[in-house]
């Protein structure tokens, strides 16, 4: 159920992922989806799960800490993306599940590799997390073709130099930007 449960979302999004449309594809009555999950949300809950536990099932190769945070946050970013509305879904379930909660631990146990102390360690691994998925939520927001030419927003942003010396250089591409922004953090990270 959970694997039609994802193909729904993946083709409809999760505006239109509802316990009908999912009966309906499994040739099922509404009511035989409430045996398998109690609810709408404890059914997204295990959605959102599922997205995390892609993270997980590749273990992290022997290298620095700082690569192995930023490998993990770029896996995340990976599976959000790879499901329609993924960074909505993931970002939308304040009670984690068995793999977001395996996912925390892992970034902790990464950064304490590190010396990093326990209270730091938890920031960091939510510092890490916050920025994934706020980052995929833009990413899966902009309706296509969003972007104006350099030209033209080197015109609007008339009076605002940084920007337009910014636009002229060249916006890097969302791959580019995130990585730098993880680089940020974990350097941060492991400076303490």
């Amino acid at each position: 159920m959970i694997d039609a449960a994802m193909t729904l979302l993946d083709e409809a999004g999760l505006d239109e992922l509802t316990t009908r449309k999912l009966a309906e594809r499994l040739g099922l009555r509404v009511g035989a989806i409430y045996w398998h999950v109690k609810n709408k949300d404890e059914l997204l809950a295990e959605l959102a799960d599922r997205i995390v536990g892609e993270v997980l099932a590749e273990p992290l190769p022997d290298m620095s800490t700082t690569d192995q945070l930023e490998t993990t946050a770029m896996a995340l970013r990976r599976a959000m993306l790879d499901h329609r509305d993924g960074a909505r879904l993931v970002a939308g379930y304040a009670v984690p599940g068995s793999n977001s909660l395996a996912l925390a631990d892992r970034l902790i146990g990464i950064a304490r590799t590190a010396e990093v102390p326990l209270p730091l360690a938890a920031h960091a691994c939510d510092a890490l997390l916050s920025y994934t998925t706020g980052f995929v939520l833009q990413e899966q927001q902009q309706p296509p073709g969003a972007t104006a030419s350099g030209a033209d927003k080197a015109l609007e942003l008339s009076g605002l130099p940084h920007l337009a010396e910014l636009l002229a250089a060249g916006i890097p591409d969302r791959e580019t930007a995130f990585s730098a922004g993880l680089r940020l953090i974990t350097a941060g990270v492991i400076a303490k």
